[in-house]
């Protein structure tokens, strides 16, 4: 399972230098795409909060609790639907940290070696995944309880989202939340999110205020 996870932490540190030099753009509340994430965010937001707070749910992943106990009341005390700060970035480069060590596997995205769907499902995979590499530092309890209450959703394509987005939203404690929304070429987006460490939020490809 570690390798795996190690393998997926490469691919996503290396994956950006393969993407489009479109610098990040942070959205602002006045416009209309802005919302519309949101939105969406808020909606996944409040699912999570309503998935942590029940036993009943993380008991159809894990009958015994206990060892996830203490983890577990950490999350719980914060309340995921009151956000102190929501930011939503347009980037293809999500994570701000690349590393060229695997500079193939960019290379295998961009000249051709991989047919265009094959190469639109990595990419997709990689950005979607970028909450797994920012809790491949926490606890185990952590990870198992971000796998449990992980959520994704499709839904129709904003007329204004041309390329993959983030919210990231915060609340003054231990977690954050991150949400991930990544356009198909069939109309759709797939929303993916997971709560992550506070202190990961300086990994995100977040452009200053």
């Amino acid at each position: 399972m570690k390798k795996l996870i190690c393998a997926v932490i490469c691919l996503l540190l290396v994956v950006p230098s393969a993407l489009a030099d479109t610098p990040a753009k942070m959205l602002t509340e006045d416009e209309p795409l802005y919302t519309s994430l949101y939105e969406r965010s808020m909606e996944m937001a409040g699912l999570f909060n309503e998935a942590l707070h029940s036993d009943d749910y993380v008991r159809l992943y894990l009958t015994d609790l206990s060892p996830l106990e203490e983890t577990l009341g950490l999350l719980r005390m914060q309340d995921f639907t009151q956000p102190l700060d929501v930011k939503i970035v347009c980037t293809e480069d999500i994570l701000a940290s690349i590393s060229f060590l695997f500079s193939g596997i960019a290379a295998s995205l961009d000249n051709g070696a991989l047919s265009p769907a094959l190469s639109q499902l990595v990419r997709q995979k990689l950005y979607m995944g970028t909450g797994s590499v920012l809790l491949s530092q926490s606890s185990a309890y952590e990870v198992a309880l971000a796998n449990m209450l992980s959520l994704t959703d499709t839904f129709i394509r904003p007329e204004e989202l041309d390329g993959p987005c983030f919210a990231v939203m915060q609340y003054g404690g231990l977690y954050a939340y991150l949400v991930t929304f990544y356009p198909t070429a069939n109309g759709t987006v797939i929303a993916t999110a997971q709560f992550i460490p506070s202190r990961a939020v300086d990994n995100l490809n977040i452009p200053a205020e």
